[in-house]
């Protein structure tokens, strides 16, 4: 396995490179999107029912967004990985790509813990429990789409001090 990806990576490895670098910034941008423009619209919404349902559309799609995004940004991240030959390089590097991934890696587990905030959001909202569904709003615009934007981040640096090496 690690041969094909290996052989994969060689004969493309500018398009692996740019879809890497491309679903990086694709997800960055839709969080800061949903963040600084997306969030402040739906606070000046005045009638609860519409407001929650805005708000869960709007989530609905973002994770729908975000799916193919992760995925893209996982797999070319394996194969740049492995084909790159981190391991038998710098050890610096080597250390750092671990932490990257485990910086990833806690990013797609907090994105499965929007995904069921969602659920619990969207649940609430069909029983007309618009408080529920407001905490769980809250809880995913406020505060887990900005940790995994500043998380976001601090992997693309990460990122670009690897390039480095």
């Amino acid at each position: 396995m690690g041969d094909l990806i290996l052989n994969v990576f060689n004969n493309h490895k500018a398009l692996i490179i740019f879809f890497h670098i491309m679903s990086a910034s694709v997800l960055i941008g839709s969080m800061f999107v949903i963040i600084f423009i997306i969030r402040p619209i739906g606070i000046q919404e005045k009638d609860i029912s519409i407001k929650c349902g805005k708000c869960l559309m709007t989530l609905k799609r973002f994770i729908i967004f975000l799916v193919p995004a992760m995925l893209i940004l996982v797999s070319a991240s394996v194969f740049m990985n492995i084909g790159m030959g981190f391991e038998y390089g710098d050890p610096t590097a080597f250390i750092m790509i671990h932490i990257k991934e485990s910086i990833w890696l806690f990013i797609a587990f907090n994105f499965m813990y929007i995904y069921k905030k969602y659920l619990n959001a969207k649940k609430a909202y069909r029983k007309e429990d618009y408080l529920v569904v407001q905490e769980n709003i809250i809880l995913i615009m406020k505060y887990l789409v900005p940790l995994n934007l500043v998380c976001s981040l601090i992997a693309v640096y990460f990122g670009i001090l690897i390039k480095g090496y």
